[in-house]
């Protein structure tokens, strides 16, 4: 905290922590010995309170994005071709995952946890509304093992049909997805003011407000109880979008929260066709696809597996088209056995049904309240992408820098430069090597980075002196991000410590080390930064964490990084710039010193184990250490995409 901190409030953070490892906390770390010893992880069930007890809406507060590339042969870019293709590479997914032949998630050699799978389908965050005293009571999750349809939202109208079996297989082929699809586009198209009827906007409430009008549908009929099960039994949610999307701006704008579009005075935009609390695949009239998906029961390596491997099916499905080998059929490829359980199981009905609610006067007013609140939200922020193609990850390697800790340095530099000052950073990263592990946080900020930022400004400090801090900034990154995939980390330690206190003392006063400066500036994530590195992805972002700051998501790609930065409009379109002009300025730094190449080192194990999560964020593939191979990279043209 020392870089973030004034003499006197890091002074007082040393006398607590002093006194805390001395006196309190002595016995506060004996009973996490004690209840550790007793679960399966000492996180896991306040890790579970920190995200079902937020009442903040979930748009932009909590769900993240991924947004793929474009599929890679233009023709089937077209909205229903994307659509279908997707949902029948996804139906492959969840095959494998029933049947148990999913491939498990690893780093080297190493094997990571895989229980977030089991939410990823059939699930559904339910807000629980408690009867006697008319009150929302928190968040659960409800999953459905056995799920066989899936919804689609069109112009916020809902409709579902059967795809699979129980038990995974196939039951649906893509030209029956097609029908399906351009008939559902056909209905929809009969709405004269989609807005007034789309229940899903209610899941952009904050949770109390969206817990009443839930039980009050509930309460109305029992079709509304039944359409309900239905949205929450669903394997996943399908958004066709009717609004195309022209630029990466609009389209990580329409992933994250939907158009806003106002005619005659009503809301005909892309956001009122979602339903935030299940996991959403999105795609737009002009063929964008994404995925917009609620965060508290998995993180982001999880759901980047799912939509990474679909993307590659889809490709590798077309590819297989053209070169001839014959295919294998999606339906009934599976043994004796399991194919007489399939004799008993019901017969999948592959025919689009439309899910009307009955709604009443009140339950219009809420929805048109929703809209507007929602509107409210989506004009109070801004989002931003630059697709960075001056170098990528072969030039940083090439250095012998570690790439994620080269971007992390970029993005609190392009901060300081605006601002003049570091502010606390957030990366998280992924800690499924451990069972039931979700992240640790690491913090960025360091003496080393204030150092190296400090010496960027003066003149008299030659350019290989700021390199040289540049490195030093580098690896103390390394040796954060590296601690915190081992367990080591700060934050979730210390949220164990005060949440157990908490809940074996009710009432008491927590220890000063949890009541001062440096843990409240801790909690604040000025620059919430998250790595996902995919080739089967365009961009991925989140809301930002703090009134005042920025969520960047970032992809470090071979010759190119792309960022994604939200924020509640401090100056996104400055960040953008100020963010482009360090990474141009810092090469050139290097480039002028005329560095011998050499080898690079390897990636460290660090690199493989970002992963976002809502309190920072953060999330990387599994591909293994790239080595650079080939001749040294020469300046590049660094002409990038800000559009």
């Amino acid at each position: 905290m020392k870089p973030l901190l004034n003499k006197k409030d890091f002074e007082k953070a040393e006398a607590n922590v002093k006194s805390f490892l001395d006196g309190e906390g002595i016995a506060m770390q004996q009973a996490l010995r004690v209840y550790r010893d007793e679960v399966d992880n000492y996180v896991d069930e306040f890790w579970d309170d920190a995200y079902l007890e937020i009442v903040d809406p979930l748009v932009l507060n909590v769900n993240p994005i991924f947004i793929l590339e474009d599929d890679p042969t233009p023709t089937r870019n077209s909205q229903v071709l994307r659509a279908s293709s997707l949902v029948l590479s996804s139906l492959k997914f969840i095959r494998s995952l029933r049947s148990g032949t999913l491939s498990p998630d690893m780093i080297k050699k190493s094997y990571l946890c895989m229980s977030q799978f089991h939410a990823l389908f059939g699930s559904a965050r339910v807000p629980v509304y408690n009867e006697t005293d008319n009150s929302h009571v928190r968040d659960k999750i409800e999953t459905c093992e056995d799920s066989c349809h899936i919804v689609v939202m069109c112009r916020g109208q809902p409709y579902y049909f059967d795809v699979v079996f129980p038990d995974g297989t196939i039951a649906i082929t893509q030209r029956e997805i097609i029908r399906n699809l351009n008939m559902i586009l056909e209905d929809s198209k009969t709405l004269c003011d989609p807005a007034k009827n789309a229940v899903g906007t209610m899941t952009t409430e904050a949770r109390p407000i969206w817990a009443v009008t839930r039980a009050r549908l509930t309460a109305l009929s029992k079709n509304n109880k039944d359409v309900i099960d239905v949205i929450d039994r669903a394997l996943y949610v399908l958004c066709l979008d009717d609004s195309p999307t022209q630029n990466t701006h609009e389209i990580a704008a329409n992933m994250l929260h939907g158009s806003y579009e106002i005619v005659d005075n009503k809301q005909i935009g892309s956001c009122i066709n979602r339903w935030y609390d299940k996991l959403q695949l999105i795609v737009t009239a002009s063929g964008n696809a994404g995925v917009n998906f609620e965060h508290s029961a998995m993180d982001g390596h999880t759901v980047l597996r799912f939509a990474s491997d679909v993307f590659t099916d889809t490709v590798i499905r077309f590819a297989q088209t053209i070169s001839g080998p014959r295919v294998q059929s999606f339906i009934g490829d599976h043994s004796k056995g399991s194919m007489a359980a399939l004799q008993l199981a019901r017969k999948p009905s592959t025919i689009v049904r439309k899910l009307e609610f009955d709604i009443e006067y009140r339950t219009y007013d809420d929805i048109g309240y929703a809209e507007r609140r929602l509107s409210d939200m989506i004009l109070q922020n801004e989002i931003r992408c630059l697709e960075f193609v001056g170098y990528g990850k072969q030039y940083i390697v090439q250095q012998n820098m570690s790439p994620d800790a080269y971007v992390q340095i970029a993005i609190m530099g392009a901060y300081f430069a605006m601002y003049g000052r570091l502010v606390n950073t957030y990366e998280s990263v992924q800690t499924k090597s451990f069972l039931k592990g979700r992240t640790e946080a690491a913090r960025s900020a360091s003496m080393e980075a204030l150092a190296y930022f400090e010496s960027l400004a003066r003149k008299e400090i030659t350019g290989e002196k700021k390199v040289a801090k540049l490195r030093t900034a580098i690896a103390a990154h390394c040796k954060t991000t590296s601690a915190a995939a081992k367990g080591m980390g700060v934050d979730r330690h210390l949220f164990a410590l005060r949440k157990l206190f908490q809940k074996q003392n009710p009432g008491n006063p927590l220890p000063a080390i949890f009541t001062d400066a440096a843990y409240t500036t801790l909690g604040l994530s000025v620059l919430s930064t998250s790595n996902c590195g995919n080739s089967s992805l365009r961009f991925f972002g989140f809301g930002p964490v703090v009134s005042d700051g920025f969520g960047v998501g970032y992809i470090i790609k071979d010759d190119a990084i792309h960022f994604c930065v939200s924020s509640r409009h401090r100056q996104t379109d400055r960040f953008i710039p100020f963010l482009n002009n360090y990474l141009c300025n810092v090469q050139d730094m290097i480039l002028a010193m005329n560095p011998v190449w050499s080898p690079p080192l390897e990636r460290s194990d660090s690199e493989d184990n970002m992963g976002y999560d809502f309190f920072g964020d953060g999330d990387a593939s599994s591909q293994s250490p790239m080595r650079y191979v080939g001749k040294p990279l020469q300046i590049a043209d660094r002409k990038s995409s800000i559009n």
